[in-house]
């Protein structure tokens, strides 16, 4: 796959998620837009567009340990959440 391959993979399954999120939890998704955001910045210093500067080894293994960070957190974030939009809508279950 070609860094413009990847890069574009890498935008659409943020956007994806990003999609899921809000079609499963409404309002409450906004909760996550803070960790999306991460995870599309780092996406993008990853894989830097046409001209762009590439990352360092140690710039990319930075980036690698901040983005695993996020989505532990964004996983932890998104319990929460599914937790609050089940009492929402009165206890139900999926």
């Amino acid at each position: 796959m070609d860094a413009s391959a990847s890069r574009k993979a890498m935008a659409e399954l943020v956007e994806r998620l990003e999609q899921v999120v809000t079609s499963s939890l409404g309002s409450l998704a906004e909760g996550t837009r803070p960790l999306l955001d991460v995870l599309r910045e780092g996406a993008r210093a990853l894989e830097p567009g046409p001209g762009g500067a590439r990352l360092s080894p140690k710039e990319r293994e930075a980036w690698g340990v901040q983005l695993e960070a996020t989505l532990e957190r964004l996983e932890d974030v998104l319990e929460g959440l599914q937790l609050a939009a089940r009492a929402k809508a009165g206890g139900k279950r999926d």
